[in-house]
């Protein structure tokens, strides 16, 4: 049994071109996810709730597309070494400035979701403090029901007198 790896067959001057306008296209994508998390950066800095939902749309998006370039060419690795070296050279430069800006924005994010619990924390135990306060002045626990027996009449109707 050899240990010798069979050669790929050359490829031609167009399936060379075709892989490097993949390449072209993904490095486009790359770039726009990388502006789309920064301003979804920009956007998670202030700690303040922000709408993100039309830059989550796009982004998931171009992520999908980014994604299918590596599952199409992902079994063609050794095609992808004989382009330029310096498109090569700059699409592992993007994946990698793309893997950091998406590990930045994940922190953001997280930041963002622990700031927006403990609001609501804060937002709940204010509503429920102010409930105690309620049932605390009336009859009425914090449930609606009535806690316990009162001075005052319980019949609702008007008392008539003869």
């Amino acid at each position: 049994m050899s240990d010798v790896i069979p050669a790929t067959p050359p490829l031609t001057a167009k399936e060379v071109a075709e892989i490097e306008t993949a390449m072209d296209e993904a490095i486009k994508v790359a770039d726009e996810i990388i502006e789309l998390a920064a301003e979804e950066n920009r956007r998670l800095e202030s700690g303040r709730p922000v709408s993100l939902e039309g830059l989550l749309v796009r982004k998931q998006k171009l992520v999908s597309e980014f994604s299918a370039f590596f599952k199409t060419y992902k079994s063609e690795r050794a095609a992808m070494m004989l382009t330029s070296d310096s498109k090569f050279s700059l699409l592992q430069e993007r994946v990698q400035t793309l893997a950091t800006s998406m590990m930045e924005n994940a922190e953001n994010l997280n930041r963002a979701v622990n700031a927006n619990e403990r609001r609501t924390s804060a937002i709940m135990r204010a509503i429920r403090d102010s409930q105690k306060e309620v049932a605390g002045a009336t009859n009425y626990g914090a449930d609606g029901y009535q806690t316990g027996i009162t001075a005052q009449t319980s019949s609702l109707k008007q008392s008539r007198e003869i």
